[in-house]
């Protein structure tokens, strides 16, 4: 059975992550952009595969705070969190949409805000990955 999902904000014309993610269905790679991507959106939006209809960024499902400036796409930067399959550990990722994002006042604040409460994985423009904040430990 199909999850319904309700959600205040919708994607509107952000498609940061038919630019940033992985797609295994279409063979997409990271940081490629998709070819069913045009100026207008997705070519194959109705017909899209699982992986894009699955994928909800954290500015989508209301948990990143703030207004419309704070989209993935006008942010340069998409939020995602899931647990590691293969660890099932908690991972919080920030991909960087165009290069030099993390850097930009908005987004540097954002990160610096989420960071000081758990680890953010930046995965970067140019395929580099580091972490920022701080390790949880329990009691």
């Amino acid at each position: 059975m199909h999850e319904v999902r309700h959600f205040k904000r919708s994607c509107g014309e952000c498609t940061a992550c038919c630019t940033v993610l992985a797609v295994d269905e279409l063979r997409k790679p990271m940081r490629w952009a998709c070819e069913h991507l045009a100026c207008s959106g997705c070519r194959i939006y109705d017909a899209r595969p699982k992986g894009c209809r699955d994928f909800d960024c954290l500015w989508l499902r209301g948990e990143i705070a703030g207004d419309e400036s704070r989209r993935p796409d006008r942010l340069g930067v998409i939020f995602d969190s899931f647990r590691d399959a293969a660890t099932n550990d908690s991972r919080f990722v920030a991909f960087e949409v165009w290069t030099g994002a993390f850097a930009e006042p908005a987004a540097a604040a954002l990160l610096a805000e989420l960071s000081a409460t758990r680890e953010v994985q930046l995965s970067s423009r140019d395929g580099s990955w580091r972490m920022i904040g701080c390790s949880r430990v329990a009691p």
